[in-house]
């Protein structure tokens, strides 16, 4: 066994994960068949979505079904690791920090991870509301090729048409005043499964009620948004699948939905 399993699996076993209540949907309806979190992505051989925490991924078409089932294990894994550590900070940039912390220590090595500040005014931006503000974002981004650009954007549009939905994403999203998300788009490209990932906080003069749909007219907001490019080590993703599953078992909970694209 190399180091680097070893730092892996002595980070798993240690790790201490966010418990979630059960909430709007439960976990034995989102996750048949063996608790294959990768089927909340949808089909190998075409582009799915999902809300795990406070993340919205988008997969794009060529991953395989383990490429889906390998994405969603970290990603909810991260989530509910950074969500306990960030604790009261889990609507700002702390709680990215730790997230990327995470997936780093889980088999991912990173390409690019860049920080940017902005600066919203609802009276001056033509945005309706923050979602809106991160579609125009994301469409200007040199980060994502056509294709996760793409995809991204159609899974945001699909979430925020979804009442329901919405109601979900919320529980990881918005806290009062400060909120934050992420959207990111896994494929598999060069030989390698990467992601792509733009995590948005938001520091707001007023409460705002849902950071996807509310509208922002009479916000003013300091935005953060970090930039993070990701490639697996597969062999450590492989040798770490089978322990990660099993502690992601024990703090099982509601926390991950579909959406349709």
């Amino acid at each position: 066994m190399s180091d680097d399993i070893a730092q892996a699996l002595a980070f798993i076993e240690s790790a201490t994960l966010n418990p979630i209540d059960v909430g709007l949907y439960s976990r034995a309806a989102v996750l048949p068949g063996g608790r294959d979190r990768g089927k909340c992505l949808g089909e190998p051989g075409q582009d799915g979505a999902a809300t795990i925490g406070a993340t919205l991924v988008s997969v794009l078409a060529n991953l395989t079904r383990q490429n889906r089932t390998d994405v969603a294990n970290s990603l909810e894994f991260a989530s509910r690791y950074a969500a306990h550590e960030a604790g009261a900070d889990d609507h700002t940039a702390a709680y990215w920090t730790e997230f990327k912390k995470c997936m780093l220590q889980l088999g991912w090595f990173k390409r690019e991870d860049q920080w940017f500040n902005d600066f919203i005014d609802g009276q001056m931006t033509r945005a309706e509301n923050f979602s809106d503000y991160v579609i125009d974002n994301i469409r200007g981004d040199p980060l994502y090729p056509s294709s996760e650009r793409e995809a991204i954007i159609l899974a945001l549009q699909s979430l925020r048409s979804h009442p329901e939905k919405c109601v979900f994403f919320r529980r990881f999203t918005a806290g009062g005043s400060k909120g934050s998300f992420g959207v990111n788009s896994a494929t598999f490209t060069n030989g390698a499964l990467s992601m792509r990932f733009s995590a948005f906080t938001f520091n707001c003069n007023a409460v705002v009620y849902d950071y996807l749909i509310f509208n922002i007219k009479n916000i003013k907001a300091d935005v953060g948004k970090n930039t993070i490019n990701i490639a697996a080590n597969q062999e450590i993703i492989d040798s770490i699948r089978r322990q990660l599953e099993h502690k992601l078992d024990q703090a099982a909970g509601d926390y991950i939905d579909s959406v349709d694209i």
